[in-house]
């Protein structure tokens, strides 16, 4: 939280609710099924947010606009009084006033809000999945925890007396760096990145895409492609990725978690760092089973996949 909006705010328990709640409170819209698509594309959820009749995003946008409106308060002041020599704040609030140019005269502090909401959106439910997929895919595969359990033990060898690993460490976890991004790669989305079109266009077999209409990739088709993704593509092999040495993050044609080219997501290190770390604890401080062995499969919302409602069996490990 800090990292976006300042350590001070992260402190107050509403500031905290709005960043774990917005995404899920969200994707209710997304929940909706688009049976009014065939007249325009998202027409039910644009008639139910400009009409008022249902707005999540509204709590939580006044929420950070008053969290918002004390750091700017106390950065005008700080900066003031001590000018040059005024420490700047590293933070994604910051960053957004000084791209933006920001009037201190005249914020628009809904504007503001609104940009972070989005960051919110692009990033923790993102991480937030990936972490609870990880989590069902260790469960339901019990075969592969002793190996995980024995690597993390090792990596741990390097934290300081207080048990805090250096970042370093992140790069020796090799064995749960390929368990994490088979685990994203099987994460159940059918389509995925959305594309605009920004002209008509027409393809080389006559298919043709009208301006403004938003085109998704079949992401299913890549994962399920032998030719992309090796031998028994459908199956859950999470140490597929070592011998070619491909961590997690690393982007191409056969693995567009996070897009690809000049656009591709900017934060998908930290985001798999995140998801390491995360398991990297699960793993070393807890026993983690399915009473039956296995796991529901993921939620399908149309196209959209999300972790699985399956009961995961958590126990603490003995010293």
């Amino acid at each position: 939280i800090f990292l976006l909006v300042n350590i001070e705010e992260s402190k107050y328990d509403e500031v905290v609710t709005t960043f774990a709640e917005f995404t899920s409170d969200l994707s209710t819209l997304i929940k909706i099924p688009p049976f009014l698509n065939f007249f325009y594309p998202g027409l039910l959820n644009r008639i139910l947010v400009s009409s008022g009749l249902y707005n999540p995003a509204i709590k939580h946008r006044n929420i950070l606009i008053k969290h918002i409106k004390n750091q700017v308060c106390k950065r005008l002041k700080g900066k003031a009084k001590y000018g040059d020599s005024w420490k700047r704040p590293d933070d994604l609030l910051q960053d957004i006033i000084e791209q933006e140019n920001i009037d201190f005269n005249n914020v628009n502090y809904p504007s503001l809000a609104d940009k972070m909401l989005l960051f919110l959106f692009a990033s923790i439910h993102t991480t937030s999945n990936g972490c609870a997929n990880a989590l069902m895919d260790l469960a339901s595969h019990p075969q592969y925890i002793q190996e995980l359990y024995e690597e993390q033990l090792e990596v741990h060898k390097e934290a300081d007396e207080n048990g805090v690993l250096q970042f370093e460490a992140l790069d020796n976890m090799k064995k749960l760096d390929s368990f994490i991004r088979e685990s994203l790669r099987l994460a159940g989305h059918i389509l995925a990145l959305d594309h605009s079109v920004l002209k008509d266009y027409t393809f080389s077999n006559g298919l043709q895409l009208p301006k403004d209409h938003i085109v998704k990739i079949y992401v299913d088709d890549i994962y399920q492609d032998e030719l992309l993704q090796g031998p028994s593509p459908k199956s859950f092999e999470p140490f597929r990725h070592l011998d070619i040495n491909v961590p997690a993050s690393k982007i191409g044609k056969n693995f567009m978690l996070f897009g690809g080219g000049k656009h591709a997501c900017p934060g998908r290190h930290f985001a798999i760092n995140e998801i390491k770390f995360f398991m990297h604890n699960i793993i070393l401080k807890y026993n983690i089973c399915t009473e039956s062995g296995k796991i529901e499969g993921r939620k399908m919302y149309g196209p959209t996949a999300y972790p699985s409602s399956g009961v995961v069996i958590i126990e603490k490990r003995r010293a």
